[in-house]
C-alpha cells in the first residue's frame, strides 16, 4: 500500500491539502449558483452569460501563464495569483445583483492564468506509471474532505435564505483563499530549471504578454498531430457537457420538484461513492488501455443523460446520479493521464495553456483548460441558457447523442504513446 501511494508527498501532498481546503468552502455554494442568478433577477439566458463571462476572462492571460510557467517557473505565479483569486471573492460577498456577481466571477477568472502552471506542476510531480491513480487520488481526497459541503450549503440556503447564505459563503471563500495562497508559496517546490529564465516586472508585462501570444501560436504549430486529436476530442466533450452543466439543478427544481436541500443530499451521496471508488478506479486506469476507458465511459454516459428527461422523483434521480458517478471516476483520470503522457515536460506549461486537458462531470459540469478548452466551454455555456429557454429538454438530447459519437471517435482515432513523457 505504501508503494502504491508513494507519489503522495512533496508537491502532490501540498496541492491535495490546498484543494481540500478549497472544497470545504467552494463546494458549499458552487452547486447553487445557477439558482442564485435566478434569485437575483436573472433569466435562463443570464445564467449562461454570467458563467461564460468568467470563462472568457480566463482566456485573456492564459498564454502568459503558460509562458511564465515554462520560462520563469511555476511556484511564484501560482502563489501570488492565488491571492488575487481569493480577493475576488469579496466582490459578490458585499453586493447583491447578478451584474456584480458576474463582475466577481470575471475578476476571479481573469487572474486564474496560473492554472496551466498548476496543471504542469501536478503532471511534473507524478511518476508516469502512476498518473491514473495519482490524478484520481488528488481528486478523491479533496472530494472526501468536502463531501458534506453541498448538504451544508443546501441547509444554509433553506435556513437563512439564498442571498444571506451565498454572501456569507463568499466571505468564507476569501479567508480560505488567503490560507491556500500562503501554503502554496511556503511549501510548493519548483520542478523546472531553465537556463533562459525570464525576469518579470510591471514594465515588461505588455511585451511579455505579446510574446506569450506569439509563442502560443508557435506552440500550436509544433504540437504533434496525435496530441491535437486528443485535445480536439476532449474539448468537444467539454463543449457539449457545458451546454447542459448549469441547468441540471434548474430542471431538477423546476420540473422534477427537488429542493436545494434535496440536491445537496444527492451531491453528498454521489460524492461519498466517488470517494470510495475513485482511487481503485485510478489504479485500474493505469493498467488498462486509456482510450478504451474514455470511449466506453462516454458511450455509457449517454444513457443516464437521456433518461434524465424521463425521471419524476428523487429516488430515480439518485439512481442516475450513481451511474454517472461510476463513469466520471474512470473518465477524468484517463483524460488527465493521456494528456500528461503525450505532453513533453519542457513544453508542458505552454501546451497546457494552449490546449489543456479538461474534465467533464455528467450531472455536474465541465472544466475546459487552455485557450482551446476554455473557448469551447465558454461557447457551450453561453449557448446553454438560450437552448434551455427554447426547449428545456433539448440540451440533454444533444448531449446524449454527442457522447455516443465522441466515444466512438475516441476509440477509433486515439493512439496511446509507447512510452509516456516524464
Amino acid at each position: 500500500m505504501k508503494g502504491i501511494f508513494s507519489f503522495m508527498r512533496g508537491n502532490i501532498l501540498v496541492m491535495t491539502v490546498c484543494d481540500s481546503l478549497w472544497r470545504i468552502s467552494t463546494d458549499i455554494m458552487w452547486p447553487f449558483l445557477s439558482l442564485y442568478v435566478l434569485e437575483l433577477g436573472g433569466r435562463y439566458e443570464t445564467i449562461g452569460q454570467v458563467m461564460a463571462i468568467g470563462n472568457i476572462a480566463s482566456m485573456i492571460l492564459f498564454p502568459l501563464g503558460g509562458y511564465i510557467a515554462d520560462y520563469q517557473g511555476r511556484i511564484k505565479l501560482i502563489g501570488y495569483m492565488t491571492f488575487g483569486y481569493a480577493a475576488a471573492f469579496l466582490i459578490p460577498a458585499f453586493t447583491n445583483s447578478w451584474q456584480w456577481l458576474a463582475a466577481g466571477i470575471f475578476v476571479q477568472s481573469f487572474v486564474s492564468f496560473y492554472f496551466p502552471a498548476m496543471q504542469a506542476l501536478r503532471a511534473d510531480s507524478l511518476p508516469p506509471g502512476q498518473r491514473g491513480i495519482g490524478f484520481a487520488t488528488t481528486m478523491a481526497i479533496p472530494g472526501a474532505i468536502g463531501i458534506a459541503s453541498p448538504v451544508i450549503g443546501g441547509w444554509l440556503i433553506e435556513r437563512f435564505g439564498m442571498s444571506r447564505a451565498i454572501h456569507g459563503l463568499y466571505l468564507l471563500g476569501f479567508f480560505v483563499g488567503i490560507v491556500v495562497a500562503l501554503i502554496r508559496l511556503r511549501f510548493l517546490k519548483e520542478t523546472v530549471e531553465n537556463p533562459n529564465r525570464i525576469e518579470i516586472d510591471m514594465t515588461k508585462l505588455p511585451g511579455l504578454l505579446l510574446e506569450s501570444y506569439k509563442d502560443f501560436f508557435r506552440t500550436l504549430m509544433g504540437v504533434p498531430r496525435h496530441l491535437l486529436t486528443l485535445s480536439a476530442l476532449i474539448s468537444a466533450s467539454v463543449f457539449f457537457v457545458s451546454l447542459v452543466g448549469p441547468f441540471w439543478i434548474v430542471r431538477a427544481r423546476d420540473v422534477i420538484g427537488l429542493s436545494t436541500q434535496d440536491w445537496g443530499t444527492l451531491m453528498f451521496i454521489t460524492g461519498a461513492i466517488n470517494v470510495l471508488i475513485s482511487i481503485p478506479a485510478g489504479g485500474l486506469v493505469d493498467r488498462l488501455n486509456k482510450k478504451w476507458v474514455v470511449g466506453i465511459c462516454l458511450i455509457l454516459g449517454a444513457v443516464p443523460t437521456f433518461l434524465f428527461l424521463r425521471i419524476t422523483s428523487f429516488n430515480q434521480l439518485l439512481i442516475l446520479s450513481v451511474f454517472t458517478t461510476l463513469t466520471n471516476v474512470f473518465l477524468n483520470p484517463a483524460f488527465q493521464a493521456l494528456f500528461a503522457d503525450m505532453t513533453p515536460r519542457e513544453q508542458r506549461g505552454r501546451i497546457m495553456a494552449s490546449l489543456g486537458a479538461g474534465a467533464i462531470w455528467l450531472m455536474g459540469g465541465a472544466w475546459g483548460s487552455g485557450i482551446v478548452g476554455i473557448l469551447m466551454m465558454s461557447t457551450g455555456t453561453l449557448l446553454s441558457g438560450y437552448i434551455y429557454n427554447y426547449n428545456n429538454s433539448l440540451p440533454w438530447m444533444i448531449l446524449s447523442g454527442a457522447l455516443v459519437i465522441l466515444g466512438v471517435l475516441f476509440i477509433a482515432l486515439i493512439k496511446e504513446p509507447e512510452k509516456a513523457e516524464i
